[in-house]
């Protein structure tokens, strides 16, 4: 029988051949392509039972296997965006291109999506090969304007350029950081499966960090949406149990300012509080 290489079966198979060359291996073939390792096993059979009639089956089952099975609560897996149970206007597809060509107004949602990019990207590049990895990234973007690129390569640069957000692309921080997990903080049975713009974890702090790009930026945190401090305050009740040695906290990046916002713990729990 043939197989890929790093298969499976190509595992198995080189497994099973290591064992026979080994003193005392016992592999041999059993027909139909297959190996056995080992004794055979023992065959019995007990006494035939009596016959039993097909319509008796349901009458014989266990009374458990006549019942649906509860809904097991740690399958409900949510997206801290979705929190909060409250119908939000869909949001425009952040592949739409508005219309109008080269110079047209962008939408709101792919600027973001493409600022995001930047950042993610970026801060892996040495310093001083970032300008030139910005303009080649969105060089790909045939449908934009030489200004809507420099924009957008702006704003990011505002921010990674920036001293306030040193810690944040320092050591020990990642980008795109996918976190699943529950809480007690959270509703029960709820699990949370999410995806981290950035996360930073010292020996003595774990940062989570938040890219925003909506124009103006609010000046305080209690002025935020309402949905970003609760998608904020999950990721930090669930971070808390896999740190529980290390002070877990929040900031919303704001890309307009730039501005580097500190979600207080107070605020966070009451947002948990009301998803409860």
């Amino acid at each position: 029988m043939g197989y890929d290489e790093g298969s499976w079966w190509a595992v198995l198979t080189e497994t099973f051949e290591r064992l026979g060359e080994r003193p005392g291996g016992e592999v041999r073939d059993i027909g139909d392509g297959r190996r056995r390792f080992g004794f055979d096993p023992v065959m019995e059979r007990g006494p035939p039972g009596p016959p039993v009639s097909p319509d008796a089956d349901l009458e014989v089952r266990a009374p458990w296997a006549r019942t649906t099975p509860p809904v097991d609560p740690s399958a409900r897996y949510v997206s801290p965006s979705q929190m909060q149970g409250g119908k939000r206007i869909a949001a425009p597809s952040p592949l739409a291109v508005a219309s109008g060509g080269e110079g047209a107004a962008l939408g709101r949602f792919r600027r973001g999506d493409l600022i995001h990019l930047l950042l993610e990207r970026l801060p892996e590049i040495a310093v001083a090969d970032r300008p030139e990895a910005a303009a080649r990234l969105l060089a790909r973007e045939r449908d934009l304007s030489d200004a809507q690129r420099a924009e957008m390569i702006a704003a990011a640069f505002g921010v990674l350029e920036d001293d306030r957000f040193a810690a944040v692309f320092g050591e020990g921080s990642r980008a795109e950081v996918a976190l699943t997990g529950g809480a007690e903080a959270l509703r029960p049975g709820v699990v949370i499966n999410g995806r981290i713009d950035r996360l930073v974890v010292t020996r003595d702090r774990v940062l989570v960090v938040d890219y925003k790009t909506n124009r103006p930026a609010p000046d305080r945190i209690e002025d935020a949406d309402t949905a970003y401090v609760a998608q904020l305050a999950t990721y930090v009740a669930v971070l808390a149990r896999l740190y529980p040695d290390r002070a877990v906290e929040a900031a919303l990046v704001w890309t307009d300012g730039p501005k580097l916002m500190p979600v207080p713990q107070g605020v966070m729990d009451g947002a948990l509080a009301g998803l409860r």
